[in-house]
């Protein structure tokens, strides 16, 4: 690195200065043991980016860390090869399995592709991401789903072709599913025995919204069964979702998200 300000990494130091340390800290590494504060150096250094210019990122998750950049900076370090040629796409498929080069579906795409050139290679490196392997069902990733999915083929692209560069970097879209706070898995619920009478409390009726909604956000079949192994009682209660929607059940609910997942998988 090139950059002379008080917090530029350079390719000869071994370690964080105190200045860079504080800096870190600030970026909630507080904690991160010495050693992948090691790491993390070595991938600064060896991509060039910046990680105070949040270029590249070291993210906590259940106790590990993991090295990630914005889709930008893989651009930047491909550009910085010499050897990138630009790309071809993205393109995006739905259940039909043909490409095409823009999505106006209402429903998100099945996956997208995208092809990165290198100088020397006679066809592109593609590389095809599906939409359910990286979908986190966050509010951007529901709002704009083609553009988040053709950032994961982009980097998924990047990645092969300059894989001495970027190996072990993935993306903040690609990572994104990963940093959804796990929900807590429910298997029984204790709930009074007059629960659907108009006298409930506001707990017991939180209760089962809660419920209903982490219903709602499962996205595997797998999980549906093994989460939501509810009381037949439980099952029964009538409750609504809110105050001027039609009443409804957790056994409809769950009946009617399995047949979802079902047809979505085919």
């Amino acid at each position: 690195m090139t950059d002379k300000t008080a917090l530029a990494v350079s390719t000869d130091q071994e370690m964080w200065d105190d200045k860079q340390l504080a800096a870190l800290k600030q970026l909630g590494l507080a904690n991160a043991p010495k050693a992948d504060l090691a790491v993390f150096l070595h991938y600064a250094q060896r991509t060039g980016l910046d990680p105070f210019a949040r270029q590249l990122y070291m993210i906590e998750r259940g106790g590990r860390y993991t090295i990630q950049a914005s889709i930008d900076g893989l651009r930047i370090v491909a550009q910085r090869s010499g050897e990138y040629a630009g790309q071809v796409g993205p393109f995006w498929c739905g259940d039909d399995g043909e490409w095409i080069d823009v999505w106006l579906d209402t429903k998100p795409p099945v996956a997208a592709k995208v092809g990165v050139m290198r100088k020397g290679f006679n066809e592109p490196l593609w590389a095809v991401a599906k939409f359910d392997s990286y979908n986190a069902n966050t509010p951007i990733w529901r709002k704009m789903p083609d553009t988040m999915i053709a950032k994961c083929a982009e980097a998924l692209a990047l990645r092969k072709a300059f894989p001495n560069d970027l190996s072990g970097i993935y993306t903040t879209e690609e990572m994104e599913q990963a940093e959804v706070p796990t929900k807590p898995v429910i298997t029984t619920v204790e709930i009074p025995e007059v629960v659907s009478q108009p006298e409930q409390s506001i707990v017991e009726l939180n209760q089962l919204r809660t419920i209903a909604e982490l219903i709602n956000e499962t996205t595997t079949l797998e999980v549906l069964r093994d989460n939501f192994n509810l009381s037949k009682l439980l099952h029964k209660v009538e409750f609504r979702m809110t105050d001027d929607s039609e009443p409804t059940t957790l056994h409809a609910l769950f009946m009617e998200r399995k047949k979802a997942l079902e047809s979505a998988n085919g």
